[in-house]
């Protein structure tokens, strides 16, 4: 654990933008792959990494696993994540933000940048390099 908490995973503090909740989780789950951590020690992680309303937010939402089991998993824990940060009803907004995007004034890395933001919350839109292309021009 110490070894992990070297790499200084950044904290949640609940009410992020939904990206940087994304990086969050990558960084996260990149940490882990690093460390091979077991689903305990990550499970262990959210202590150290979760405050104020998203440790309250996760104390919530994990009880109907600890309560059947004791313990709720990663898998648990990403699936909630998932759903509070990103519900349906933001997917919907990302993927209209997409299909409606357009350089106009954006420099080509800006819109670079905004496209991928959007194409994380929606990746079936562009499921294929060429769908990808498509849509970028």
């Amino acid at each position: 654990m110490n070894r992990f908490l070297q790499m200084a995973p950044k904290t949640l503090v609940g009410g992020e933008a939904p990206a940087v909740a994304e990086d969050w989780l990558e960084r996260m789950e990149s940490c882990f792959r690093e460390y091979q951590c077991t689903e305990a020690q990550k499970m262990e992680t959210l202590a150290f990494v979760l405050e104020g309303n998203a440790k309250r937010w996760w104390r919530a939402t994990s009880t109907p696993f600890i309560s059947v089991r004791g313990i709720a998993t990663w898998a648990e824990f990403k699936s909630s994540f998932e759903k509070h940060y990103f519900p349906p009803a933001l997917r919907q907004t990302k993927a209209s933000e997409l299909l409606s995007l357009r350089q106009g004034t954006l420099t080509i890395d800006e819109y670079q940048r905004r496209f991928f933001e959007l194409l994380s919350f929606s990746p079936h839109i562009a499921s294929s390099s060429e769908t990808m292309h498509d849509l970028f021009l």
